[in-house]
């Protein structure tokens, strides 16, 4: 905002008083909607498994704008150019049509799940369940903690908000609700979110364009200052483009927030028309946020952290009033994914990690072993989003782990052939070969390297595997609560 200081402690005021009040009436909304179907534990881990294509398809993009829309893509683009741009695009549409085929078998296999780890415990043994669960625990935390990061800093950096304040304007009511309704408040907070989330994120949209009278300045300011950039060929934009499509395809077919809407979907049509239509609608809503990152270069604002660099140029030029939606868009953004992270962990973190040392707890009392999962991942996230790290650094290291697991985990469910003990060898491979490329050469090599170790020990045991798995045990063995 322009002005003096006293100035922005006034628009700092009134940002935490609007957040507080849409926080808290979604927290709110959500839990209250969401006691209505829970009248069995077993809805708060798959909301009645009955969820219909409009609320499963608003669920999907809602997810989709966070960390993955609104601060990557922006991110991307100022560091690295159009054809990162584009490439972080294809990657969230590209994830969820790859989902399509997989979820239709996930749900084929087990009709009665909850998590990913007890797919991975039942078909794998022990070990690879292990190795799946800090895989997966891994991953809820990052996507937790970057999207809180990422709305804290937007606070910090466009409307002078202390960072405790704002962790605590955004975490708490994600919590709450996370904690409180389980997976049926995270998915409807992502109905009521997804209402607001695109046209408060077109209209500051549409006042740049204005700002700027049309594309044409940021061209031509991005040509003057990074000619390179606009070259769709560009090398590190072609590799980033690359890199970004395996890390985001390999994350989301092992992210237990998706896997949680596969079990609470009504049908399998539902699955697959929402995933669709999802992958369509964000391709456009990413493009447009990741438009920000090259906008920045016309604007010719002070960059202090690359995550932010979409809610700075929107405050740089744009009226006070649509800067002011898009910061909301931001905090509904980062809860709505932030949300689903937690929903996601709490189950893992009951039928998975508490089930497994103290079955009879789980047994007894398992929505609240998953609320006390809520509380211990939420309160995790927040101290971490205080330090406000890198999020496209903990996004990428978290999914140089998902590519090392990928292969494996998914390719258990179409052969039987592969044992407990190869899976969970070939996964530990791929991420001691790739963890070293990770901080040396480069992302893009290590995500490679990781798939085709775990690849290639996945393809040996497959062919050499003598003992065949019985694909009725994932039936049989896994049941509704």
């Amino acid at each position: 905002m322009q002005g003096g200081d006293e100035y922005m402690s006034a628009y700092g005021v009134l940002l935490v008083v609007l957040n507080v009040a849409l926080g808290a009436t979604i927290a709110i909304v959500s839990t209250v909607m969401s006691k209505k179907h829970l009248d069995k534990q077993e809805n708060y881990f798959t909301a009645g498994r009955n969820v219909k294509t409009a609320l499963m398809i608003a669920t999907f993009i809602s997810y989709a704008v966070g960390t993955g829309l609104l601060f990557a893509p922006a991110e991307s683009a100022y560091t690295t150019g159009l054809t990162a741009m584009i490439g972080y695009a294809l990657a969230i549409s590209a994830a969820y049509i790859v989902f399509i085929p997989v979820s239709v078998r996930i749900r084929k296999l087990i009709p009665e799940g909850h998590t990913i780890g007890e797919y991975a415990k039942t078909r794998y043994g022990p070990v690879m369940y292990f190795v799946t669960l800090v895989t997966t625990t891994v991953y809820m935390f990052i996507l937790f903690a970057s999207n809180l990061t990422g709305a804290v800093l937007a606070f910090k950096y466009v409307g002078g908000i202390p960072i405790l304040i704002s962790v605590l304007v955004v975490g708490i009511p994600t919590i709450y609700f996370s904690t409180r309704g389980g997976v049926s408040a995270a998915i409807f907070s992502n109905g009521l979110q997804s209402i607001l989330i695109t046209p408060f994120l077109i209209i500051p949209a549409v006042f740049v364009l204005l700002h700027f009278q049309g594309a044409g300045a940021v061209y031509n300011a991005v040509l003057s200052e990074k000619p390179a950039y606009l070259d769709i060929f560009n090398g590190s934009g072609m590799e980033f483009a690359i890199m970004i499509i395996i890390a985001v395809c390999s994350a989301e077919l092992l992210n237990q927030t998706l896997w949680q809407r596969v079990y609470s979907a009504k049908s399998h049509k539902v699955i697959k028309r929402s995933l669709l239509a999802s992958a369509i609608m964000v391709f456009p809503m990413t493009i447009i946020a990741a438009f920000f990152g090259l906008a920045a270069f016309a604007v010719n604002v002070e960059v202090p952290h690359t995550s932010v660099v979409a809610a700075l140029v929107v405050n740089g030029s744009v009226p006070v009033w649509a800067s002011t939606i898009f910061l909301l868009v931001i905090m509904l953004g980062a809860s709505s994914t932030g949300g689903d992270a937690l929903s996601g962990f709490s189950s893992i973190f009951s039928l998975d990690i508490v089930g497994s040392i103290f079955p009879k707890l789980t047994e007894k009392k398992p929505v609240l072993v998953a609320q006390v999962g809520c509380l211990i991942l939420g309160a995790g996230g927040m101290i971490v989003a205080y330090f406000q790290p890198s999020i496209l650094f903990l996004l990428l290291l978290a999914d140089l782990l998902a590519s090392a697991t990928v292969v494996p985990i998914i390719a258990g469910l179409y052969s039987n052939k592969i044992s407990g003990v190869m899976a969970a060898i070939a996964t530990i491979a791929g991420i001691a070969a790739g963890l070293p490329i990770f901080f040396t050469i480069g992302e893009l090599y290590s995500f490679l390297t990781a798939i085709l170790v775990s690849s290639g020990i996945i393809l040996i045991a497959h062919l050499t595997g003598k003992k065949q798995y019985d694909y009725e045990r994932l039936k049989t063995e896994i049941k509704s609560l």
